[in-house]
């Protein structure tokens, strides 16, 4: 039978136990004890156990904090993907409108040329497609120019925005925008 691993905490409630039952065992001994250099060899067994326990307690706690850590980024990742996912189908939806919109201008300016069959159908229809271009470009350039949006996804625009992403040494990530780009000589 394989035991369930005991987490971080348990592992330091048991050293723990085990140091107070280890020093309540040191006193009845001390007090019991027939010699002072048998009291004494008994003591530094204790501590000796003692600065195991203590060692023992660090490695789990350094342990501890190497899984939270793995957790952290995992669950940063994830919330990266995430939002990469629904941009990138924000983007499948509205290039399908952008489409659609354009297939019922063509039709409509079809019809309008075949009406009224002159000039101002054609110069209604290049109105409207432009019209239609620049709403579309406005949505395309808002998404880029929106400081908000930057804010809130600084991984996705940061580049469209002029910047550059880094990692810091401490590993975190970071969009850089330089104010004076750095010199090649350093």
């Amino acid at each position: 039978m394989s035991e369930t691993p005991k987490s971080p905490a348990q592992v330091i409630n048991d050293l723990t136990d085990q140091v107070r039952l280890l020093r309540q065992d040191v006193t009845a001994l001390t007090a019991t004890a027939p010699t002072k250099k048998e009291a004494a060899a008994l003591r530094a067994a204790v501590q000796a156990s003692v600065k195991e326990a203590q060692d023992r307690s660090a490695k789990v706690l350094d342990a501890a904090e190497r899984v939270i850590d793995r957790s952290y980024q995992a669950n940063l990742q994830a919330a990266r993907d995430g939002a990469a996912k629904a941009v990138a189908e924000l983007q499948d939806e509205v290039t399908q409108a952008a489409n659609r919109m354009r297939l019922e201008a063509l039709k409509g300016s079809r019809q309008a040329l075949y009406w009224s069959g002159g000039v101002f159908a054609v110069a209604g229809g290049l109105v409207a497609l432009g019209a239609l271009l620049g709403v579309l470009g406005h949505f395309w350039l808002q998404g880029r120019a929106d400081a908000r949006a930057f804010g809130e996804h600084p991984g996705i625009f940061c580049k469209g925005a002029g910047g550059e992403l880094m990692t810091s040494p401490a590993g975190d990530d970071a969009c850089v925008i330089w104010l004076e780009p750095p010199k090649a000589g350093k």
